[in-house]
């Protein structure tokens, strides 16, 4: 494994020569776990002559970046260039004017590798860290400006939020260069944390022991803080886009967290939580639930897309519909020919919506059904696009899917969702799909409290049967109980809507679903 270590100086190197003696500790006390350590110099060579030479009289593999960028900042994003050409495992920055102790990288490496982080820092203010030598205006301006990055940008869990001391895996590295960030110094250090953090990666901390620069301290002047300052609001701002990004494909977020990332996502032709699938079947008040709320608004000839293993479409058809039940999963669809080959009302296909519409179906149902599908297409407004051909003009559409993003969490992770639904973003993606809203409403109000603590908090990976089975027979009555004098709850582990096909209107225009379960 290699450990490139950045080491930018704003002062010509006029200390690098003790910090690579430091360095060289490090890099022996790693090789013994397999870890090898680099160091990359960036900054003008004839700066680095000095240090270049007791590097190689310490047999420490060491090189200069020349950078060309006027700034520290820029000139760290060329050195993170350097370290993904080097192929780069891990990418360490360092201060090169002496005030954080090489000595330290092999702690926060290993706290780095064994916690699966996207960023850890050395911090000086987290537990276990000081800052001997630091005067108080110096201090004061450092917690405030971290206060203050948490507090505008919604960073979290962070303490030193503008230290460069840092560890990086080679994913965040990628992901920083094709950010826009600051250039300012402290701004740029900032909005790493609270960029990387809404993509979903981990960010850690470790404490260090902070100290005076062998060379010359430059305090932050009125500029450096003006600049830190109005650097907040367009973090702030990309925050938000990042947040929003990950909200759709939430899935990403999931793949990016240590908590979830062992729990392998489902693939496109196989459904990964059939164990859930089987439990959530015989969930038999849940489905009547779910049943009750969307039959009435269906027609006589009804295509339920992603049937699973048959159980709302059993339903359906006990309810006087004719039920075409269409399931793509090689795993899935033996069970669902199975359990409704005694149901005349019931046609089964291993077949996917795009492929139902080629063979030349446009048309020719009053409904379409989706419960628990849409959250797995990765394209869902193209899927929504496609049901709309399928369906009649006037045909109604009826979308069941998992709600509030916040509460994301391991079983929607294994169950290869990627996304989670709030009201908004599932009205925007079927009013994209040229279909109008008519219905659109939150259910299970008591689920939301026990999948929070089940799957966000505990990330446990499974619904096992004695679980599903007492949500089925216990909190689903009670929930059920609760909505009833609610026309539209505010909120809901899941949402129902129902949206119409404009009568007359031609099927809408685009392109077919990338992926699909």
């Amino acid at each position: 494994m290699l450990v490139r270590v950045l080491l930018a100086s704003q002062h010509r190197f006029a200390a690098a020569e003790p910090v690579l003696a430091e360095l060289d500790e490090a890099r022996r006390a790693l090789a013994p776990s397999g870890i090898e350590i680099s160091a990359h110099l960036i900054g003008p060579a004839a700066d680095a002559a000095a240090a270049l030479a007791l590097a190689a009289r310490l047999g420490l593999p060491t090189t200069v970046h020349p950078s060309p960028a006027p700034d520290f900042a820029m000139a760290l994003l060329d050195g993170f260039r350097s370290a993904l050409d080097a192929r780069a495992d891990v990418v360490v920055s360092l201060d090169a004017d002496g005030q954080h102790d090489a000595r330290q990288i092999p702690d926060l490496v290993r706290n780095h590798l064994a916690h699966g982080s996207g960023l850890t820092i050395g911090s000086r203010w987290t537990r276990g860290g000081s800052s001997p030598g630091t005067g108080p205006l110096r201090t004061m301006l450092s917690r405030t400006g971290n206060s203050a990055v948490k507090a505008v940008t919604g960073a979290r869990g962070v303490s030193d939020s503008t230290t460069s001391f840092r560890v990086y895996s080679p994913e965040v590295v990628r992901l920083l260069l094709d950010e826009d960030l600051p250039t300012e110094t402290y701004g740029f250090f900032s909005a790493m944390v609270a960029v990387t953090q809404a993509h979903g990666f981990a960010v850690d901390e470790v404490p260090i022991v902070y100290r005076p620069r062998y060379s010359a301290t430059d305090q932050p002047d009125q500029h450096d803080l003006k600049e830190f300052a109005n650097s907040l609001l367009p973090i702030r701002r990309r925050v938000q886009a990042v947040r929003r990004e990950m909200r759709s494909n939430q899935a990403l977020w999931a793949q990016r967290n240590p908590r979830l990332r062992a729990q392998a996502a489902s693939g496109e032709s196989l459904f990964g939580a059939t164990e859930e699938l089987a439990n959530l079947s015989d969930a038999d008040h849940f489905l009547t639930w779910i049943s009750d709320e969307i039959e009435p608004h269906l027609g006589p000839d009804v295509l339920e897309v992603g049937a699973g293993v048959g159980a709302i479409a059993v339903k359906l058809a006990a309810a006087g519909h004719r039920v075409t039940a269409i399931e793509p999963a090689a795993n899935v669809y033996p069970e669902l020919a199975s359990r409704t080959a005694a149901v005349p009302a019931i046609t089964t296909m291993q077949v996917t919506s795009q492929e139902l519409l080629a063979a030349g179906h446009a048309g020719s149902f009053d409904s379409v059904v989706y419960v628990s599908v849409l959250e797995h297409i990765r394209d869902d407004v193209a899927e929504l696009r496609t049901a709309a051909e399928l369906v009649k003009p006037g045909g109604t559409i009826a979308l069941f899917v998992p709600a509030m993003p916040v509460l994301y969490g391991s079983l929607d992770f294994k169950s290869g969702h990627y996304r989670r639904y709030d009201r908004t973003l599932l009205g925007s993606v079927v009013q994209q799909a040229g279909l109008e809203v008519e219905r659109l409403t939150y259910m299970d109000i008591a689920g939301v409290l026990p999948y929070l603590l089940m799957y966000r908090v505990l990330d446990v990976p499974t619904l096992d049967a004695g679980s599903s089975k007492f949500y089925d027979q216990v909190i689903v009555p009670v929930s059920r109980l609760l909505q009833r004098p609610f026309a539209s709850p505010a909120l809901g582990k899941n949402l129902v809507a129902v949206a119409r096909r404009p009568r007359g209107s031609s099927p809408p225009d685009g392109q077919p679903p990338r992926s699909r379960r």
